[in-house]
């Protein structure tokens, strides 16, 4: 977890800890309300102390359908969650960080976007539905992107920006990046399709 950032502002949140999140999450002082995934990354002894430590401990077969991070997302969901933020799910082995991005634009998964965040140390992003959106700039983050992660994306309308847009078309793929802040807020608007937007910094 060594994209991960400094956790302690967070700390007395509810924590859900996934595979070897859990431990990592035991070894930094923050005892997790639940830990689940196949936990193939641990040792059986790492396993035995989560298992001692932890009150809800929910482990799943190597071969499943869903990845360790949908298994997470899906419990947030059910507690009713207001707000996922989502640490370790990126940097890292490449195919774990697309399945983890990609897996809201599953139907199964769209109740999740308006809640979820991905954070790491050099990042942080979020997928959006069509609608207007302001948004903050994150601190000492300089650059925002905006890509297309739907089929198309029409209506795409950026102000605040330093490059702006008004009512374009994109298709998927299409990644409008190093775009900047002119102040402290920006609005994105789009009429179809999913964005995924990261604010960055080098």
């Amino acid at each position: 977890m060594s994209n991960v950032p400094d956790l302690t502002p967070y700390k007395d949140d509810y924590w859900v800890g996934i595979d070897r999140g859990a431990f990592r999450l035991l070894e930094m002082g923050i005892t997790p309300k639940a830990a689940m995934g196949d936990f193939d990354s641990l040792s059986s002894k790492e396993l035995a102390f989560v298992r001692d430590n932890v009150v809800f401990v929910e482990q799943y077969p190597a071969e499943k359908d869903e990845t360790d991070a949908m298994l997470g997302i899906t419990y947030a969901l059910n507690q009713k969650a207001d707000e996922i933020l989502v640490f370790g799910a990126t940097g890292g082995r490449m195919d774990h960080t697309l399945a983890n991005l990609f897996m809201l634009t599953y139907e199964s998964y769209q109740a999740a976007i308006p809640v979820t965040t991905f954070v790491d140390k050099q990042n942080t992003l979020k997928m959006y539905q069509p609608g207007r959106y302001e948004l903050e700039k994150q601190d000492k983050m300089k650059y925002i992107a905006f890509t297309v992660v739907s089929a198309e994306v029409t209506g795409l309308t950026l102000e605040g920006f330093k490059y702006p847009l008004n009512n374009a078309t994109y298709p998927f793929g299409s990644a409008l990046s190093s775009n900047e802040f002119v102040d402290e807020h920006g609005v994105l608007s789009f009429s179809e399709g999913l964005i995924l937007m990261s604010q960055s910094h080098d």
